[in-house]
């Protein structure tokens, strides 16, 4: 890899990266336009001169974010549009408005604007650099991040309707600084960038360069790291993914008997995967071990909940259910529906399989919830039989029997989705209910 200590080149520095940029973007597929985010600064700045003078069959066009966050900023978006103009790269500016002037709150900001700016087919292209993968490497090292955060920031990803792309991300800032001198870029600088009470500029300013006389190839290894610890990710993901499917009774729906057969590492790991796929939050392990003592570990007759931002974490009898919170409440009026027709409400979907007995074709019901008192003559049963009865004895959680829909044929019960028919509504050739609730099967 290419270092400070190298004898610069004119002649080599440009190169390199313009063949780096060209096989990065040349492996990307179809794209409809390259969208290059451009700040001023100097590794976008270059980024944008390198797009300029490859041959790309797409449109290429510029985004600068303003965060408004202080007066130096004014004078960025001019010196953006005058950078454009002369590369013929048209520029559009959007301003942002950050909850707090902090680095979270900026970068959420940002990559928000840049979601609502993409376009279908659209690939931005960040200027992130070896060194900034360092930077992350170290910072979510430092705050006890998992296998996950120290993958490091990924090459290439989903953003809204488009795709991220960083191609330099295994490039030196070294290179770019030899390339801007080489172009003879004058890009803006952040002031920001010197102020040390942000943890990724007092690790820039006061550690990373002590780190790399120390260790000429600290890049390298940390680039090392990465890919070990992504490589780790994925292993762990398919491993999670194996254990779902032995253990899962339904998407949002743990066997605990089957769980508990695991290891105790392959618990963890499971119950993160199944946890972080859902509702988007990263446990610590501390937190982690915290919920698995109170889901696992508490007695038989305990209900316990645990909270996740908009999901709950519940146990009923020998199942762990991960659900919304608060939990929706049922609709208040009943709602027609015809057999054989699919049809979404705002906690659930009813849909049907055709079977050798079930409900006639195309025959108007009504779907509604418990009022109080409801009896049926479930197929099989020989006889009536209070809804209370046949909900406790499906095994249903106490709080999620109220939005068990009910399907009707007048003021008479025919069917309950999911769980039974109803013996006076049966017909040969028919379609039989199903009801998924937010995920349960």
């Amino acid at each position: 890899m290419y270092s400070k200590t190298d004898v610069f080149r004119a002649d080599v520095h440009l190169p390199v990266l313009l063949d780096t940029l060209s096989a990065r973007l040349a492996a990307v597929g179809e794209v409809r336009r390259w969208v290059i985010a451009l700040s001023g600064g100097l590794d976008s700045s270059v980024l944008l001169e390198l797009c300029s003078r490859l041959p790309l069959a797409q449109p290429r066009v510029a985004v600068h974010i303003n965060h408004q966050l202080q007066s130096a900023a004014d004078a960025w978006p001019l010196h953006c549009q005058r950078h454009c103009e002369r590369l013929a790269v048209p520029l559009t500016v959007i301003p942002v408005q950050p909850a707090s002037a902090s680095e979270a709150s900026a970068r959420a900001a940002r990559y928000a604007a840049f979601a609502d700016f993409l376009q279908p087919g659209d690939c931005l292209l960040l200027a992130q650099h070896a060194d900034d993968q360092a930077e992350t490497l170290l910072l979510r090292l430092l705050r006890g991040a998992g296998v996950t955060g120290l993958a490091g920031m990924p090459v290439a990803r989903p953003l809204g309707q488009a795709q991220l792309l960083r191609p330099l991300l295994e490039q030196p800032r070294a290179l770019l600084e030899a390339v801007a001198t080489e172009l003879g870029l004058q890009p803006v600088i952040d002031p920001t960038n010197a102020q040390d009470h942000y943890d990724r500029n007092w690790l820039r300013l006061h550690i990373l360069p002590r780190l790399q006389q120390h260790w000429p190839g600290l890049l390298n290894r940390c680039g090392d790291t990465v890919e070990l610890m992504r490589d780790a990710d994925a292993l762990l993901r398919e491993r999670a993914e194996e254990d779902l499917q032995a253990c899962g009774v339904a998407t949002a729906v743990l066997d605990l008997n089957r769980l508990q057969q695991l290891s105790p590492e392959r618990q963890r790991n499971l119950m993160h995967h199944w946890i972080s796929a859902a509702t988007g939050v990263r446990l610590s392990r501390r937190r982690l071990i915290g919920l698995m003592h109170a889901m696992v570990s508490a007695g038989a007759g305990a209900d316990p909940v645990e909270r996740l931002q908009s999901m709950q974490l519940r146990r009923y009898r020998h199942e762990l259910y991960l659900l919304p919170d608060p939990l929706p409440a049922p609709l208040s009026m009943a709602v027609p529906v015809r057999v054989g027709q699919v049809q979404e409400l705002p906690h659930g979907r009813l849909s049907w399989q055709r079977a050798a007995q079930g409900l006639a074709d195309g025959h108007a019901l009504t779907l509604d919830y418990r009022r109080g008192g409801e009896r049926l003559r479930p197929l099989g049963r020989g006889g009536s039989v209070a809804l209370k009865q046949v909900l406790q004895e499906s095994g249903m959680p106490p709080w999620l029997r109220s939005l068990q829909p009910l399907l009707k044929d007048g003021e008479r019960i025919v069917a309950l989705p999911g769980l039974c028919l109803c013996a006076d509504a049966v017909v040969e050739n028919g379609f039989v209910p199903q009801w998924d609730a937010f995920g349960l099967s």
